[in-house]
């Protein structure tokens, strides 16, 4: 066993998590209801099997387990360099929140792997979950009225927006897979936004397939990317924003291409029988020709973002763990991840509106983030000097430029994209 895969061990030990973890079928029933997935009627064989036996039955997850170990043993040095500090500053400890992230895991991945991998279902959750939302007050077709019931019941602008700008990567999933990869003519899309059947965001996401410029997801990705390095900016959190802003320059200057590709969507590596009785013939799956070495700076700054930021980390962590999104290949990686941070922000909405007791972060978060935002600084300078041949002067210049005024060039951003 190498000394990396020893440090993976010794962390899950020190969370508590056996590798042979069999799921509490009593903690399931309360995750599955949490999530509002407990009325939804799926006649999709797999899922429907899933989610009968998980609240009677112990369901083993030592698979997913060794398929996110792969993952992050293959691809992501960055977050094998944060476990081993942690384990010698003792911040790794068993809890009863360990346990339950570890139940949202295990639902998170089901559900972001089968939306993924079938497109009928795909829309059965979706429009399940956008009813719940309207419970909630909150409609993607009247977004000023969101944005003050969403910050009413979350008390974070910064969550609500969030939730608000994923909303649109879903609605393009979802239109261009039911097109199966046809282009959609701009008068069609025009139709259906003046039937406000799609908001202007949603509209601006879908219109290059018009004209075959280069798609406006990517450039979506950069505000969401901005949003967060702004708010890391303002809070004092600068170690970590100059990663964000790494993680935007590299984006823009090397533009990824993106594209609808005939495949199936599972982990690199796994043992787990789910995956194939995923698989649905001619599946469209959204590609994103990413960097590795990006994909997991990306994942790590995010992490940092939220252990300075946010309570309800047994809703939040897991997103990062599951075995699509860790252990995925470089081009499949977006897809998954934007499906299982769509179901997070929804789990932390619903969990704030039924007025649940929130899981408070531990009190060393704080010290984790820094830490882990250092490491991650070190990471962004390597990958800013082998992709764009800068240094570590000229990144930090160039950094403190762009963060001069950070909220003004939040707005420039967002209206190149809106124009």
């Amino acid at each position: 066993m190498s000394e990396d895969a020893k440090i993976l061990d010794a962390a899950l030990a020190a969370l508590g998590i056996p590798k042979n973890f069999e799921t509490d079928p009593q903690i399931m029933r309360d995750v599955i209801e949490e999530m509002k997935l407990d009325d939804l009627k799926t006649k999709y064989p797999p899922l429907k099997k899933f989610f009968e036996e998980s609240i009677t039955t112990p369901q083993p997850m030592q698979p997913l387990i060794e398929s996110s170990l792969q993952g992050i043993l293959d691809q992501h040095p960055i977050l094998v360099e944060f476990a081993k500090l942690a384990l010698e500053k003792d911040w790794l400890k068993p809890s009863e929140h360990v346990q339950r992230a570890m139940h949202v895991a295990l639902v998170l991945e089901y559900m972001a792997a089968a939306m993924c991998n079938n497109h009928e279902f795909f829309i059965e959750a979706q429009e399940h979950l956008k009813a719940k939302e309207r419970i909630c007050g909150i409609d993607s077709q009247h977004p000023f009225k969101s944005l003050r019931a969403g910050v009413k019941i979350l008390h974070s602008y910064f969550i609500t927006i969030k939730g608000a700008s994923i909303d649109p990567t879903m609605i393009y999933f979802r239109l261009r897979r039911g097109a199966h990869n046809r282009p959609l003519s701009k008068k069609y899309l025009q139709k259906l936004y003046l039937k406000k059947e799609l908001t202007y965001v949603e509209y601006k996401l879908l219109s290059p397939t018009c004209d075959r410029r280069a798609s406006h997801c990517c450039e979506l990705f950069e505000i969401n990317i901005y949003e967060a390095g702004v708010t890391e900016y303002e809070n004092g959190f600068k170690t970590n924003a100059i990663v964000a802003y790494d993680l935007i320059d590299i984006m823009k200057k090397t533009l990824p291409r993106t594209s609808f590709e005939r495949k199936s969507a599972a982990p690199r590596t796994t043992t787990d029988p789910f995956y194939a009785s995923l698989v649905t013939k001619n599946n469209l799956f959204p590609c994103l020709y990413l960097n590795q070495e990006w994909i997991s700076l990306y994942i790590m700054w995010n992490m940092a973002f939220v252990l300075s930021e946010f309570d309800e980390l047994d809703l939040i962590l897991p997103k990062f763990f599951i075995p699509s999104v860790i252990n995925a290949k470089t081009e499949c990686f977006m897809g998954p991840r934007a499906i299982s941070l769509w179901h997070t922000l929804n789990n932390a909405l619903f969990r704030a509106y039924d007025k649940k007791k929130s899981v408070e972060r531990p009190k060393e978060s704080k010290e984790m983030s820094i830490a882990l935002a250092t490491i991650n600084k070190k990471y962004a300078f390597m990958l800013a000097k082998r992709e764009l041949h800068e240094d570590s002067e000229e990144l930090t210049k160039h950094y403190r430029k762009f963060f001069s005024q950070p909220v003004r060039n939040c707005f420039r951003l967002l209206r190149a994209f809106l124009r």
